[in-house]
């Protein structure tokens, strides 16, 4: 006698592989972030418009495949940044800076870092347009560079138009950026370093050192000319002020004189028309006048007198003519 097995039910199978189906489709379920976008590949072929943050749904996988993408994010991109990581049991970080050859043949260590926007517009060449858009981005960022340093001196990229490199190398990166369509919005361009090789780093130096003692001649000369020219107008304007016045005095002391003798003229005129008298006699007069008044003052100032004794007189009138 045998003993009997169990039969399983139809019914139960048949719940089940729709239980496996239903699982299956909710697969094709999935989640964008609020700050993020999603473009759903579909047999491999891209569908667009990309999908905006919410709960979405497409085929399963793997008919489906989904990519997201932060378009808000900032990303940073290093040339030239540290190979190892520094901890207390290994030695410090090593910094491996790209050489450059400037336009004069000296080489420079830069370290640039790049700050960058994946593009909403050209979204697509970003994801699908190349295996390594980074890499892409790197390198147009390394030969911008080299094209500057190369048609720049040694001392334009290490100290004095760093400022103005960086000016010059983001409108550079940003525009071929655009015009290779890398799917990125370049923010910003920095050269954080620029640095000789370490063989030469002393000469460059000494050389810092040298321009720095020049520079400071030159202010402290500037500094003593402009005092001194600062003096020297001052000296001059006083000068002149002195001038203008002497010159003031004079001209009204002069003025006064010519006055005084404009109306001892009419009054000589005027006496000589009241008295019906001869002019030159009037004029003769007023001078003996004026000469006894001048030397009454004198007289009454000097401090000895010397009284001229002798038979014959002495005239120390002026001459009337």
């Amino acid at each position: 006698m045998t003993a009997s097995t169990p039969q399983k039910s139809p019914l139960a199978g048949r719940i089940a592989c729709v239980g496996l189906i239903i699982g299956y489709l909710l697969t094709g379920f999935f989640t964008v972030p609020a700050n993020e976008v999603a473009v759903v590949r579909r047999f491999g072929r891209a569908t667009w418009p990309a999908r905006s943050s919410g709960l979405q749904y497409d085929l399963p996988w793997p008919f489906a495949k989904v990519d997201r993408v932060n378009l808000n994010a900032i990303r940073t991109l290093t040339l030239g940044e540290a190979t190892d990581t520094a901890n207390a049991f290994l030695s410090p970080a090593t910094s491996q800076p790209t050489t450059f050859l400037t336009g004069d043949r000296n080489l420079l260590q830069l370290q640039v870092a790049v700050q960058y926007r994946v593009s909403e517009e050209f979204l697509a060449q970003w994801l699908y347009g190349s295996d390594t858009p980074e890499q892409r981005l790197r390198s147009l960022v390394e030969t911008m560079i080299a094209d500057l340093v190369s048609r720049s001196g040694v001392d334009f990229v290490h100290t004095q138009g760093l400022a103005e490199l960086n000016n010059r190398l983001l409108t550079a990166v940003r525009s071929a950026a655009r015009e290779q369509r890398l799917g990125c919005d370049v923010e910003q361009v920095t050269i954080d370093r620029a640095e000789p090789p370490p063989r030469v780093k002393a000469e460059f130096l000494d050389v810092s050192n040298a321009r720095a003692d020049m520079a400071r001649s030159i202010n402290e000369a500037r500094g003593y000319a402009e005092q001194k020219l600062a003096e020297s107008q001052a000296d001059a304007r006083q000068i002149v002020d002195n001038a203008e016045r002497e010159r003031g005095t004079r001209i009204s002391s002069a003025k006064g004189s010519a006055d005084r003798f404009v109306k001892l003229a009419d009054q000589i005129q005027l006496d000589a028309t009241s008295r019906n008298g001869d002019y030159t006699e009037s004029r003769d007069l007023t001078l003996r006048r004026l000469y006894i008044e001048t030397v009454r003052e004198i007289l009454s100032r000097v401090k000895s007198k010397i009284v001229l004794d002798g038979p014959q007189p002495a005239n120390v009138m002026l001459p009337a003519k």
